[in-house]
C-alpha cells in the first residue's frame, strides 16, 4: 500500500497530480484547505483493516481518524520511502474510501450543482418577492382604498406602472369618489406630448417611416387629401420609396388619382435625392417609405441613408395604437436613429387599450402630430394638439368594449414598490 500527500493551489491541479502519480485506481482519503492551497491524502492498494490494526482501532469500529494524523503519516512515509504504511480515514469523509473520479466529471458535476443552487435561490427569491409585494399592496389598499383604486383604473386602460406613478405623484389627495377618474385623466392629458403641426396648412417635405402595416400609405393619402381641399392638387407630389412591398407604388397611385396628384418612385437613396431635387417647386411632398421591422438587420443602414436628407426632409414615425407597449418602445428606440419631427398614431379604433401608446409617447417624450382612427379618406385624421382629451376619453371607451380587468396579484407586482400613501 502506498500513501502520499499532495498540495497544490486548487482541487483541479491536485487531482491531476494524483491521477498522474498513482493512476485511476487511487483512493482519496482526506482533503482540506490549508494556507498554501488544497491538501489531499491519496493512496493506492488501500487496506483499511491494516490501517486500523496499526492504529489500535478495533475492526469494524465506526471511529474516524483525524486528518492531521493522516497527514503526519503521509509525511513520514514520504521520508521513509516505504512501499506501504498505515493510513487514516478523514473525519470529513464517509468511512468507505472513494475512488478517484475523472477530472472532467468532477468539473461537470460541480458546475451542474452550482447552476441548480443558483436556480433554486432565484426561484426562492421570486417567491419571497411575490409574497412580500402582495402584503405591501394589501396593506396599502386597506389604508388608502380610494387612492389604490386610482392606480387600478389607470392599469385598466393599459397605462404602464412607471407612467401611472408619475400621474398619481402629481395628484392632490383623492377625497371624493368623482375624482377617481376625472383628476387622473386630466393629469394624464397634460403629460401627453403633442405638437401643433402645420403640415396640412403650410406643406413641406415629409417622410413617413415605421414598421410594416402601421398605415403609412393610408395616412399619406389622408394628409394629401386634406391639403388638396384647401390648396391646388398640382402643388402636391407623392413619392413611393417602397421597393420592398409588391404593388406599393400602385397602391399610392390609386389614392393620387382621386385627388389629381402626381406619383414618383425612388428605389434607392440616390434616386430619392434626385427626385427631391426635381420637386423643389412643390409645396407638399409626401414620401412613403418601405415598412421595416424594428428588428430588421438592414434597418440601421436604411435609416442612415435617410438621415443624409435630414436637412430637407422631416421624418414622422408612424405608430399603431394596437401594438403592445414593449414593441412600441422598441420601435421608437430603433427608429430614433434619424431625427424625428414627431409621430403619427394610427389604428386607434383597433386598439383594446390606449394606455400602451400613451405610455410610450410620455416615456420617450415623443410628440404626436396626428391621430388616426379609421380608414376613411380624407376623414379620420386629426391634429393631435386639439385632440388630447379626445384620446384620453377614447381610452375610457375602450374599457366598455374590451372589458379590461386587472387582478390584485398584478397590481401588487407593479405597484408594491410605490407607496400608495403618496397618491
Amino acid at each position: 500500500m502506498k500513501i502520499k500527500r499532495y498540495l497544490d493551489k486548487d482541487m483541479r491541479h491536485v487531482l491531476r497530480r494524483v491521477r498522474e502519480d498513482q493512476g485511476p485506481d487511487a483512493v482519496i482519503l482526506s482533503n482540506r484547505r490549508v494556507d498554501d492551497g488544497i491538501e489531499v491524502i491519496a493512496a493506492i492498494d488501500y487496506d483499511e483493516a491494516l490501517v486500523r490494526h496499526a492504529l489500535g482501532a478495533a475492526p469494524g469500529s465506526d471511529s474516524h481518524i483525524d486528518s492531521d494524523a493522516l497527514a503526519s503519516i503521509a509525511e513520514d512515509m514520504a521520508v521513509a520511502a516505504e512501499p506501504a504504511a498505515l493510513e487514516v480515514v478523514s473525519a470529513n469523509l464517509a468511512p468507505a474510501p472513494v475512488p478517484l473520479l475523472d477530472e472532467s466529471i468532477c468539473d461537470n458535476a460541480n458546475s451542474q450543482a452550482i447552476e441548480d443552487m443558483q436556480s433554486d435561490m432565484s426561484a426562492m427569491r421570486e417567491l419571497l418577492e411575490t409574497q412580500l409585494s402582495g402584503l405591501v399592496w394589501k396593506e396599502g389598499s386597506r389604508r388608502f382604498p380610494m387612492r389604490a383604486q386610482v392606480l387600478r383604473n389607470l392599469a385598466r386602460i393599459g397605462l404602464a406602472p412607471d407612467i401611472a406613478n408619475t400621474v398619481v405623484n402629481r395628484l392632490e389627495p383623492v377625497k371624493q369618489l368623482r375624482n377617481l377618474w376625472n383628476a387622473p385623466l386630466a393629469t394624464l392629458a397634460q403629460l401627453l406630448p403633442v405638437k401643433d403641426d402645420e403640415l396640412i396648412r403650410n406643406g413641406g417635405t415629409v417622410a413617413l417611416i415605421g414598421p410594416t402595416g402601421v398605415g403609412k400609405t393610408t395616412t399619406i393619402a389622408k394628409i394629401a387629401a386634406q391639403y388638396a381641399m384647401h390648396n391646388w392638387a398640382d402643388d402636391i407630389a407623392l413619392v413611393s420609396a417602397d421597393s420592398y412591398r409588391i404593388g406599393a407604388k400602385e397602391h399610392l397611385s390609386a389614392f393620387a388619382n382621386i385627388i389629381g396628384a402626381n406619383v414618383y418612385s425612388a428605389s434607392n437613396f440616390d434616386e430619392l435625392s434626385e427626385t427631391l431635387d426635381q420637386l423643389r417647386d412643390k409645396k407638399l411632398v409626401l414620401i412613403d417609405t418601405e415598412g421595416r421591422s424594428q428588428r430588421d438587420r438592414d434597418l440601421s443602414s436604411r435609416l442612415a441613408a435617410y438621415g443624409r436628407s435630414a436637412d430637407r426632409v422631416r421624418f414622422y414615425l408612424t405608430l399603431s395604437a394596437a401594438t403592445q407597449e414593449a414593441a412600441l418602445d422598441e420601435t421608437v428606440r430603433e427608429f430614433s436613429k434619424v431625427p424625428l419631427e414627431g409621430c403619427i398614431v394610427t389604428k386607434i379604433d383597433e386598439a383594446a387599450q390606449l394606455g400602451c401608446v400613451m405610455s410610450t409617447l410620455i416615456r420617450n417624450d415623443l410628440p404626436a402630430a396626428f391621430f388616426s382612427d379609421g380608414q376613411r379618406i380624407p376623414d379620420d385624421l386629426y391634429g393631435a394638439a386639439r385632440k388630447k382629451l379626445w384620446l384620453v376619453n377614447e381610452a375610457i371607451a375602450c374599457l366598455e368594449s374590451s372589458r379590461s380587468r386587472v387582478d390584485e396579484r398584478t397590481m401588487a407586482e407593479n405597484f408594491s414598490h410605490q407607496s400608495i400613501a403618496n397618491v
